[in-house]
């Protein structure tokens, strides 16, 4: 029972004894006071009566006295009038003993009255010839009784419902600071921090309610806390501290899911920018002025040649690498050839007199299964031609592959495909440290034309590439609710959705009659960290329209792009999953591992489920455990199998 409950039944309880107590006493006064009028009317009806027969008294002749007996009895509230001679007997008598039928036998059951018998003496002359007896009649006692009980009754309860509908109303104002505190609370629960701006009168609440907000308060820094000591880890072990990008240490985890042939960026370009003369700058200038150099050029070089999903690396004090996914060299050729300028804006913005540095620059092509060893030594093998040239200082690999397919090709090759239904659904489940299944991600492979099952990384990039992202999405949507429909389904299924959802949020229009066809289905649906970030308030607004309609959501990736953990208190994802990147060094690096124990940590606060993706063996998965992961998925528990 609610404290609001307990005060008004405790309120209740105390009127109504003042109500029954109050009634009581107001019935019995009534009662009393008509006992004592009915016997007042009859003392003075048998005095005057008798005085009235004592002078007519005639027992040869009644005719006289019945006269005068049936006139008093037929205008009074008598029950009983009767003259009894001096032997007892009864001369004459009137009786009335019957009741009001308008009131209830409960009444009158539940009322005892009691009227005494006046009487009088009748003479005849100085002789007694008789006693007049008179009882008034209690029908009358009970007639006002059940008049006055009505009354009474009507208005108590009219002033009961009054004061109980005032007693709530006051009640609920009092005790609305108590519920903004039990909102407070419940908000705590999911690490969110409200503020009672309105401080109330009464001192106990006043007090109450200052101390939950500098609770409130605390607690919301405590959590901020968190989120800076996430982010300073992994600004400490995966950021060059001169120039904001990204350190050979970073490079080094991610490259081999760059060139994972299970991801849909598995091939593209890589840019390595050399700065020639970096001593002498150091030398002539100081090291301030050349860090400043630095920065200069890597802030101009990160701008130039970024696009979706692009990765900016410091490799070491005079490299600078830029991966681009999905695109080709030949398609950013132009921008390369831009990039033998920054030296010299650098120099002017930095009021250089004369500058040693020149950079050489190389860009190669890197697809699926390459290793890091084989692409740079083409690297290396370019930068050296650009050195020892300085008239062509920029080198694009020449493309000695067979040339891609152009667009229209592919454009050809999609529709047949779909058309074909050579688009299939595989899964892989990410299971507990028992290796139960906890959930399954849900991932589209495209058939060939010699029957051979590809990966998302072989025709993503070309459906990138043509705009046909949505197309896809609702392509995968419809192969889930075929699939699912009808089965007994106790896991969720998660599926990826294109990032250009939340580049646009108008395309998300055209999946919601297949999400409602989808409703019921135990699915959740997962966009990429960077895309999330890039799009946080359109994110915001996805999410809550996923959920509504039944489905969880979830971020992938997350953890090696440059962010602050914040976001995921403001969009509260059911699920994380790591980047795989960090299945690299898990078991050997301590900064990785404390990094992903604060990941870990903020999430559990936020009721956020953490999954660390790509274990390849029992000791990544031991070593995430340790770090606070609960559940893990990668080929070390199978490669993905046809739903």
């Amino acid at each position: 029972m609610s404290f609001k409950s307990k005060i008004l039944g405790f309120l209740s309880l105390m009127l109504m004894v003042l109500l029954v107590g109050t009634f009581s006493l107001n019935m019995s006064n009534t009662q009393a006071f008509l006992e004592k009028q009915l016997q007042s009317h009859a003392n003075d009806t048998a005095t005057s009566l008798g005085l009235s027969l004592s002078s007519v008294a005639n027992l040869e002749e009644p005719s006289s006295i019945h006269a005068m007996i049936d006139a008093v009895f037929d205008r009074g509230h008598f029950e009983r009038i009767e003259l009894i001679d001096m032997d007892g007997k009864s001369i004459y008598q009137r009786v009335n003993n019957e009741l009001n039928e308008d009131i209830p036998s409960w009444f009158v059951n539940a009322i005892e009255l009691h009227i005494p018998t006046a009487s009088a003496v009748v003479q005849s002359g100085w002789m007694p010839i008789g006693n007049l007896e008179v009882k008034g009649h209690e029908g009358y006692a009970y007639i006002e009784l059940w008049v006055s009980f009505k009354e009474i009754l009507q208005y108590f309860l009219i002033a009961a419902i009054v004061f109980l509908i005032s007693a709530y109303l006051a009640i609920k104002v009092l005790l609305r600071p108590l519920q903004k505190v039990e909102q407070q609370a419940k908000a705590i629960v999911i690490k969110e921090y409200i503020l009672q701006e309105e401080i109330p009168d009464t001192t106990e609440f006043k007090n109450l309610v200052i101390a939950m907000n500098d609770m409130v308060s605390k607690l919301e820094k405590v959590f901020e806390r968190e989120a800076q000591v996430a982010e300073k880890l992994r600004l400490m072990a995966y950021q060059d501290t001169v120039t904001g990008l990204n350190n050979r240490h970073y490079f080094d985890m991610i490259f081999n899911r760059l060139v994972d042939e299970n991801e849909r960026t598995a091939e593209g370009s890589m840019c390595l920018l050399k700065l020639n003369g970096l001593k002498e700058l150091n030398d002539r200038y100081g090291y301030q002025l050349g860090n400043d150099f630095i920065k200069h050029i890597a802030k101009h070089f990160s701008e130039q040649l970024d696009s979706q999903d692009s990765i900016f690396v410091r490799l070491n004090g005079i490299e600078l690498l830029a991966v681009i996914p999905n695109q080709k060299p030949n398609s950013i050729r132009d921008k390369a050839l831009g990039l033998i300028e920054l030296p010299q804006q650098a120099a002017t913005a930095l009021n250089l007199e004369e500058l040693p540095v020149d950079i050489s620059v190389a860009m190669i092509e890197f697809s699926p299964k390459q290793s890091r060893a084989e692409l740079f030594t083409q690297m290396d093998v370019l930068i050296k031609q650009a050195d020892e040239d300085h008239h062509r200082p920029v080198r694009i690999q020449s493309d000695q592959k067979q040339a891609a397919e152009s667009d229209a090709s592919w454009e050809t090759r999609l529709d047949k495909a779909i058309e074909d239904d050579r688009f299939h659904l595989f899964k892989q489940s990410s299971f507990d440290h028992k290796q139960q299944i906890h959930d399954s991600e849900l991932l589209i492979r495209m058939q060939d034309e010699q029957g051979n099952m590809k990966s998302a990384a072989f025709f993503m990039p070309a459906v990138e590439q043509l705009n046909r992202q949505i197309e896809i999405d609702q392509l995968v949507l419809k192969l889930v609710i075929a699939s699912l429909t009808d089965r007994p389904v106790d896991i969720t299924y998660s599926i990826n959705l294109s990032r250009v959802i939340l580049d646009d949020p108008k395309l998300f229009d055209s999946l919601r009659p297949i999400l409602q066809q989808a409703k019921g289905l135990n699915l959740a649906f997962e966009f990429p960290e960077n895309a999330v970030q890039s799009h946080l308030k359109a994110s915001g607004v996805i999410f809550k329209e996923l959920k509504q309609l039944g489905f969880e959501v979830g971020i992938d990736r997350i953890g090696m792009h440059a962010s602050n953990m914040h976001f995921l208190k403001i969009l509260r994802p059911n699920y994380i999953k790591l980047d795989g990147a960090f299945s690299e060094r898990i078991e050997s690096d301590v900064q990785t591992q404390s990094y992903v124990a604060s990941i870990c940590e903020m999430a559990t606060s936020l009721d956020i489920e953490v999954l660390a993706m790509s274990i390849e063996n029992a000791e990544q998965m031991e070593a995430f455990r340790k770090s606070g992961i609960k559940f893990f998925q990668g080929y070390f528990f199978g490669t993905p199998m046809p739903i």
